[in-house]
């Protein structure tokens, strides 16, 4: 036998429970997301200290660095007569050229900038490093194209040193 009274207070009672957990939810998230939001501290910083990668800068007295055309003027080098603690060199040369023929007729400008990249080695025990001599053109298959219209060269160089700190330097050599 079933009594038709009690069926309707079953149901309110799981529908009070079913509020309750409701509402208990909604505020465990509202809460939970307050201490997410606001509850974080600030990270600390570390104290700055001199990072690896600052680069500094080195003058081309310091280095006793210097460049040299061949007597030619189709090949240039660079010499650093005081390259103690360096332990290895990145360098870039620079250079505005006259465009060639083929690049013109392709649309391109009469004048373009050609460059010159590599890197180095230096021995503890050299007192002076040398490059060797770096084609100011292009070379395939010893057939040689020079560039032409060259009135300066600018040298730049990545320096490492035996602390591992890196510097840089420039020199210019007006043609």
């Amino acid at each position: 036998m079933s009594y038709p009274l009690h069926e309707p207070m079953i149901q309110l009672k799981n529908k009070n429970v079913q509020m309750g957990i409701g509402v208990g939810l909604v505020v465990a998230i509202l809460v939970g997301g307050y201490f997410f939001v606001f509850g974080k501290s600030s990270p600390k910083k570390a104290p700055v200290s001199e990072s690896q990668d600052t680069i500094h800068t080195l003058s081309a007295k310091e280095l006793g660095l210097t460049m040299e055309l061949s007597p030619d003027k189709k090949k240039v080098r660079f010499v650093i007569k005081k390259p103690q603690g360096i332990t290895a060199i990145e360098y870039q040369i620079t250079y505005e050229a006259d465009s060639t023929a083929q690049e013109q007729a392709e649309g391109g400008e009469p004048r373009v900038e050609r460059g010159i990249t590599g890197e180095a080695k230096i021995k503890a025990a050299d007192s002076t490093y040398k490059s060797e001599w770096l084609d100011l053109g292009s070379c395939s298959r010893n057939i040689c194209r020079y560039d032409t219209g060259l009135e300066s060269l600018e040298l730049t160089l990545k320096i490492t040193k035996k602390d591992g700190k890196l510097y840089e330097a420039t020199d210019t050599l007006d043609l």
